[in-house]
């Protein structure tokens, strides 16, 4: 794992009315990590995931991804510049296939849109090529010509992290991506999440699962009602008095 430096959050803020969402937050992603940001419900993990990936302009505060400034810039220009997203609720074209849903994917690449994308022009069977490749790698390659709503649970999860690397991403964020899942689906998804970093694509994940996180992560930032409250490897933030409060005094249940 490299220390140079992807994604760097620099004292953002940002302002709903009078309430403080998230406050000066600080932290540095290095590139090809795994990093986790987790928190207690609340505290403004997902609000810190939209302003990185340009669907909130913050108030105050920069984004610095590869050593350029991306706060306040609408979501496609960020995911062309390399930053791709899941969503806490997946978010699929059900009536589609699972190979189409995925081509939607490569339209930020391609510079075509949602309906060119189907048509079977060479350079669309590149795209069909490479997002096979994917599905593939995702293992669903099998599943290419379903309907995305004949899938499972588990299996719509993967389908929509596929769909994020067809915009062939430097970082991907992860929105509670267990979120629903049983435990088999859990462990296949930790598995995922390292076959991802192993291609040298940098993943920033929120996450509620403690023993998913603690497992698969290099680096935690912890936050708490828009706070950073700590900062450190696993084992550093399982020890960290502050962290252990901040889930109710129960510690964390790893």
């Amino acid at each position: 794992m490299t220390e140079n430096i992807m994604l760097e959050v620099q004292d953002l803020t940002i302002r709903f009315g009078g309430l403080v969402a998230v406050n000066a937050v600080n932290f540095q992603v290095p590139a090809g990590s795994i990093f986790g940001l987790i928190g207690p419900n609340g505290a403004g993990k997902t609000t810190l995931f939209n302003m990185i990936s340009g669907v909130y302009a913050p108030t105050s505060g920069k984004v610095i991804f590869n050593g350029q400034e991306i706060q306040g810039r609408p979501p496609y220009k960020v995911n062309a510049l390399g930053i791709a997203r899941t969503y806490q609720n997946i978010n699929l074209f059900k009536k589609m296939t699972v190979l189409e849903n995925v081509m939607v994917g490569c339209h930020t690449k391609t510079h075509s849109g949602l309906f060119s994308s189907m048509l079977h022009t060479p350079k669309q069977r590149d795209v069909i090529k490479k997002c096979l490749g994917i599905l593939d790698f995702m293992e669903l390659g099998d599943k290419a010509e379903l309907k995305a709503s004949s899938l499972s649970y588990g299996e719509q999860r993967r389908l929509e992290i596929s769909r994020a690397l067809a915009s062939e991403p430097k970082m991907l964020l992860l929105d509670e991506p267990a979120a629903g899942m049983n435990g088999a689906e859990k462990e296949d998804l930790q598995q995922t999440i390292r076959k991802i970093a192993d291609k040298g694509i940098t993943v920033l994940l929120v996450e509620h699962d403690m023993k998913l996180v603690m497992n698969v992560t290099h680096q935690i930032c912890v936050i708490s009602f828009g706070k950073r409250i700590a900062f450190g490897t696993p084992e550093e933030i399982q020890q960290n008095p502050d962290v252990i409060e901040a889930y109710l005094g129960g510690g964390l249940d790893v």
